[in-house]
């Protein structure tokens, strides 16, 4: 009787590449270039090829990992209060802080939330002088020395009205 292959023993079947090119154009690039030209292009099975080509990776990293499950041991970790800096300001390195929030936390449950204020106005050492003070109170309250992290968010996410960022008509 014959030993059942496992992963490693089957042989790789590898993808053309002219199919893998052909995954990654979208119909109606396939349809020109496949359907009249080279004749390629079948219908009845290039659809699923062409989507087994695109997701083949994901899904097999999904499937070794399903496989590969190890026993878990559980290991209880006291909770423990934290904050996090939450930060409304644009995407880049120099962009300007447009307002500050700050998070408590108890394990994995939001505690409290220090309320967002705008910065608009203020220089850095401002800034930094107002961090500096959140952070005394919540040492004060919580035992928080310093921010576990320190989350940016987009402006427009800003829970401050009324908010210069923000279109008149918008809430």
């Amino acid at each position: 009787m014959a030993k059942p292959q496992t992963d490693e023993d089957r042989p790789k079947r590898k993808i053309p590449e002219k199919c893998m090119r052909c995954a990654l154009m979208d119909m109606d690039q396939v349809r020109e270039k496949h359907g009249g030209k080279d004749g390629c292009w079948n219908p009845k099975v290039c659809h699923s090829k062409r989507s087994h080509a695109r997701h083949r990776d994901r899904r097999n990293a999904v499937r070794n990992l399903k496989s590969n499950t190890l026993p878990e041991i559980r290991v209880d970790v006291p909770e423990v209060f934290y904050g996090v800096l939450v930060v409304y300001r644009p995407m880049g390195a120099d962009t300007p802080v447009h307002a500050i929030a700050a998070e408590v936390w108890h394990g994995s449950e939001k505690h409290t939330l220090v309320p967002a204020v705008h910065c608009a106005g203020m220089v850095p050492s401002e800034v930094h002088g107002y961090v500096q003070r959140v952070l005394n109170v919540l040492e004060q309250n919580y035992g928080i020395k310093k921010f576990v992290s320190q989350e940016r968010r987009e402006v427009f996410e800003c829970p401050l009205r009324p908010c210069p960022h923000h279109l008149a008509g918008r809430s």
